[in-house]
């Protein structure tokens, strides 16, 4: 009986491997990053929420799409992303809906509801979060996620069809058909949740490309997503149907928080140096990881939305009296396309160049 249950999940587990996963654009936090989002958290101040009428939230929600529809198109075709006709031709909508959220429809369309609006603080907490659901439209996490759905609804059909033909009767048809209608339920929710937490961090990843194309302080990403953890449905974590923590929909908070400071970052960074190519930028934060000696220095592109991270991973002296380095490297690119990686060494003597052996 253990080995005819194992069938069926390693089934599952095999067709959701099939399942189309995240890009994961963008630079990960540290754990003094994370502490940091847990700080804030506890003791964060935030501005008080503007409490906006109807029209009032009409009028920012127009401000608002004016700013960062345009910036968010020419981020889509810089970066060659999905959908981007539809940021231009899907206008955003207020929905009356009292619930601090926001989503994409199956056509590409923003919603905005009124409660996310009246509780947002400043027009630029309000652009995050269009920014945001842009991101998931650049992304094409709407189409994935249905994509995810239907693999996930077959692995879990076959899984309880395999089920049903050890533990029921062959000639009860009924149980057999539960069996296979319970297990293509079940692996639909889990196809529909099996990446949702990371297309929420890619898509603030996209958030932010946005926001700083527009001219927007990447700040207003943080106060929002601080705003955010502390409504009803930022403490439930976004739980998914399933009511359990496999099924969160979401990153945990400080998870989420603390990545946006990390990408926050390192994209100031950028666009304080005026350094325009992932060349420019990676050279740059191999020099300062050298000199520094930090066990992590981070890059991210405005411009493309490629990122990376050197890693410092050991120091010594040679035995010509060379300072030398071992760090590893590893570059992320955005819209689909795949990330590299690896290691080298680079020495130097006191006062020169480093120079890679």
């Amino acid at each position: 009986m253990a080995r005819s249950g194992a069938v069926p999940a390693a089934l599952l587990a095999l067709l959701l491997a099939a399942c189309s996963g995240v890009d994961r654009p963008g630079v990960p936090a540290t754990g003094a990053e994370k502490q940091e989002a847990r700080r804030l958290l506890q003791a964060g101040a935030i501005p008080r929420n503007r409490q906006l009428d109807e029209a009032g939230q009409h009028a920012s929600l127009a401000r608002v799409v004016r700013h960062i529809r345009p910036a968010a198109h020419r981020v889509c075709q810089r970066m060659r992303g999905a959908n981007c006709g539809a940021i231009l031709t899907r206008s955003p909508i207020r929905s009356r809906n009292r619930e601090i959220n926001a989503h994409v429809d199956g056509s590409h369309r923003v919603t905005m509801n009124a409660g996310l609006l009246s509780a947002a603080g400043s027009d630029e907490e309000i652009a995050a979060v269009l920014a945001h659901e842009y991101g998931h439209v650049i992304a094409d996490h709407v189409d994935k996620r249905m994509g995810d759905a239907g693999v996930g609804a077959l692995g879990g059909l076959l899984a309880g069809t395999l089920v049903g033909a050890v533990i029921c009767d062959r000639s009860d048809s009924d149980c057999m058909g539960d069996m296979a209608h319970t297990g293509g339920s079940m692996g639909l929710g889990i196809g529909a949740l099996a990446y949702s937490r990371q297309h929420e961090l890619e898509a603030d990843y996209y958030s932010a490309l946005i926001l700083a194309e527009a001219g927007v302080p990447l700040e207003a990403g943080e106060r929002m997503l601080m705003r955010l953890a502390r409504t009803k449905e930022g403490r439930d974590g976004g739980y998914g149907p399933l009511g359990m923590a496999m099924a969160r929909t979401h990153p945990a908070n400080d998870e989420r928080i603390a990545r946006w400071i990390a990408n926050r970052r390192a994209l100031q960074y950028a666009l304080s140096t005026g350094l325009r190519t992932d060349a420019a930028l990676a050279s740059e934060a191999r020099r300062r990881a050298l000199e520094s000696g930090a066990a992590e220095t981070r890059w991210a592109n405005p411009g493309t939305g490629h990122s990376g991270v050197i890693s410092v991973k050991k120091r010594w002296r040679s035995a010509e009296g060379l300072a030398c380095v071992r760090y590893g490297w590893k570059s992320w690119q955005a819209a689909g396309r795949a990330g590299t990686g690896g290691e080298e060494t680079a020495c130097r003597t006191a006062g020169g160049p480093w120079r890679v052996r």
